[in-house]
């Protein structure tokens, strides 16, 4: 047996622990803030689309998805090592990178929210030519992905949350078209898109520590010195200038 086809009955023996594990990993990628626990959530989400990829399409191109990802998680890597690294060391906690908009609490929320509306919907959503596990993966992948989105304004969260998205439309396109150079398109967008999000995520988080608050930028101000008050005349005192025109009439 070959190492494609042992992938390939390997893929048909863990259909739906892979869509149940490509699941937790984009939970992964949508609550916790810590970027490790993320990148380790988007690279076990390739793997598992390696595996359901490889179900309806050739496995050399389906492995494709598996080194892409691996590609754009070590890029994501190196721009966030160098954002949480050392130079971090010495910012309070909340400062540190990366700076979320939102609670994990708050997205943890969400996220079940997201659940209860999968199992409302996944019975009535028809996908032509998709099983109902692809379905379930395709529907899943979406909703989690434009969550992600709409909770996240890092561009490591973002990203990964877009590529989330991304990962359930491939589904459904090499479900309907077979096509190797389609295949290496997407695959080389992917790879562009990634260096992209990577570019983001150093210049967003080097730019935000910059940005000093108002009340920093702006200087203290504790009222007149005891110089400049005794210069100052009192309430009833008359300019100097009427002084001195008065004394000399």
């Amino acid at each position: 047996m070959s190492l494609s086809d042992f992938f390939r009955q390997l893929s048909l023996l863990i259909g739906t622990p892979a869509v149940v594990l490509a699941a937790a990993a984009t939970i992964l990628i949508v609550v916790p803030r810590d970027w490790r626990v993320v990148l380790f959530g988007y690279a076990l989400l390739t793997v598992m689309l390696s595996l359901l990829l490889s179900q309806v399409i050739p496995t050399e191109w389906a492995l494709q998805q598996a080194v892409v990802g691996g590609l754009v998680a070590v890029m994501l890597y190196l721009s966030a090592r160098q954002l949480g690294g050392p130079a971090a060391a010495g910012l309070s906690p909340s400062a540190r990178w990366p700076r979320v908009a939102s609670l994990t609490s708050f997205r943890a929320l969400a996220v079940g929210l997201v659940v209860v509306a999968f199992l409302a919907v996944r019975e009535t959503v028809e996908i032509p030519l998709l099983t109902p596990l692809f379905r379930d993966a395709v529907l899943w992948l979406v909703l989690i992905g434009l969550v992600g989105l709409a909770l996240h304004a890092e561009p490591l969260h973002a990203g990964l949350s877009l590529l989330t998205f991304l990962g359930g439309a491939q589904l459904v396109i090499f479900t309907l078209i077979q096509r190797q150079m389609l295949v290496g398109i997407l695959q080389g967008g992917q790879v562009l898109l990634g260096l992209a999000i990577a570019y983001l995520v150093v210049a967003h988080g080097l730019a935000a520590p910059s940005r000093a608050p108002v009340s920093e930028a702006l200087p203290d101000f504790d009222g007149p010195t005891a110089e400049e008050g005794a210069l100052m005349p009192g309430p009833g005192a008359a300019p100097e200038s009427s002084a001195a025109a008065g004394g000399s009439a």
